[in-house]
């Protein structure tokens, strides 16, 4: 499953059930993912781009399998 595209509070964020990640300060954190997931907006990743713009990408242990992490 692929994550959402998510406006959280005011940062950019990508989110699926039981995990979610936000940018802030410039800087991929790791975040509640149920306070993602009640309390964020989803959007397309159109306007998501359209929001935020070119941002850096997500951490390499970013949503990947847990036996990995």
């Amino acid at each position: 499953m692929e994550p959402k595209y998510v406006l959280w509070e005011i940062w950019p964020a990508r989110w699926l059930p039981g995990e979610a990640w936000a940018l802030m300060d410039d800087k991929w954190v790791e975040v509640d993912s149920s306070d993602v997931g009640h309390n964020g907006r989803e959007l397309d990743e159109s306007a998501f781009n359209d929001l935020f713009g070119r941002l850096t990408a997500l951490p390499a242990i970013a949503f990947q399998p847990r036996r990995e992490r």
